[in-house]
């Protein structure tokens, strides 16, 4: 298995990189090159895209130093690298008559070629604009004001003989003792209403309503949705891992809800929460992963159907590339790929 650094450039400019390969038992001349991004198993075309299929790249270049491949590479390759650091890669090397593979890791901070900023053109300043000539002024002529004529008032003339016009009185009014008898008849009307309907209601009492109780309010906290009770409740597995996801819950807390699955056989509970977790860069997930297959810690009747050392050995290879100190990992991947 190789290990696989890719760091900056000496120069430090973006794009560029120096890629060192270590445990290539092979020479340098006619090297292709691969790249697998593990997430969604494509593989890097030549465009600087993601293909479904390999895609074999020829890298020059590369030069032998003690145990070391070490070569510069530029943006065909670093700039896909780098997009996203959350990503891991799986890089395989070969020559015509041999091939081995490592995950990469990446080492510092290294920047992509669009990272190099261009001068933007200055704007020219705006030409001074000439001021309007004044314009002279007219000679002004002043007319005399007209006086016009005033309208003399005119005499209207009044006849002192002219009287005004005489209202004839009202006749005596006739329809009053009509209005008076209806008002009679109204109030005898609205008594006997009051008398025969309303006091009866006033003289039986009424009886109160008691008054409601209110029910006492429901106490206690919000349940985990990232546990052995959630995952019992939940009749979706799909549902389940979205909800126990966006807890962003610890690592033993998804080993033990792993567990929890696995006695349920909800196996699909089991795949995907350890292969997402894995493939985020929990290199403790990866490694419980990797043991479900290693042939030496396999257990039948879980939900890996058989012990694959090749998958294990994956696994492993993340596991270390997340936490390279775990000297477990280390020796199983040793053993699983001499």
């Amino acid at each position: 298995m190789l290990r696989i650094e890719l760091t900056a450039a000496a120069g430090g400019q973006p794009g560029y990189g120096e890629l060192s390969l270590r445990g290539w038992p092979g020479g340098t001349d006619g090297l292709e090159l691969s790249v697998l991004r593990n997430q969604d198993s494509l593989y890097l075309d030549a465009g600087g895209g993601w293909d479904s299929l390999p895609v074999w790249h020829a890298i020059d270049g590369l030069e032998r130093r003690g145990e070391l491949l070490v070569g510069s590479v530029g943006p065909w390759l670093v700039d896909p690298l780098v997009r996203d650091p959350k990503m891991v890669y799986r890089l395989q090397l070969r020559d015509a008559g041999q091939s081995d593979a490592g995950v990469l890791r990446i080492v510092g901070d290294i920047l992509s070629s669009s990272a190099v900023g261009q001068p933007q053109p200055e704007e020219p300043a705006p030409k001074p604009r000439a001021a309007p000539p004044e314009a002279k002024p007219e000679p002004v002529t002043v007319e005399p004001p007209v006086e016009k004529p005033r309208a003399e008032p005119s005499l209207v003339a009044r006849r002192e003989d002219e009287e005004a016009p005489v209202t004839p009185p009202p006749g005596p009014v006739r329809w009053l003792p009509l209005v008076l008898g209806l008002l009679a008849l109204l109030g005898i009307g609205l008594g006997a209403y009051w008398y025969f309907v309303l006091r009866p209601q006033t003289l039986t009492p009424v009886a109160e309503a008691p008054a409601a109780t209110p029910a006492p309010a429901a106490s206690g906290g919000e349940a985990n949705p990232c546990d052995a009770t959630a995952l019992e409740g939940a009749g979706d597995d799909l549902a389940f891992i979205q909800s126990c996801l966006r807890s962003n819950p610890p690592t033993a807390r998804v080993l033990e809800v792993i567990d929890a699955a696995k006695r349920a056989k909800r196996c699909g509970v089991v795949q995907r929460l350890y292969a997402h977790k894995a493939q985020a860069g929990d290199a403790a997930i990866a490694f419980a992963y990797a043991r479900e297959y290693d042939p030496q810690t396999f257990a039948a009747g879980g939900c890996v159907k058989s012990a694959d050392a090749e998958t294990a050995a994956y696994w492993y290879e993340i596991a270390l590339a997340n936490d390279p100190a775990n000297a477990d990992a280390k020796k199983r991947l040793e053993a699983l790929k001499p």
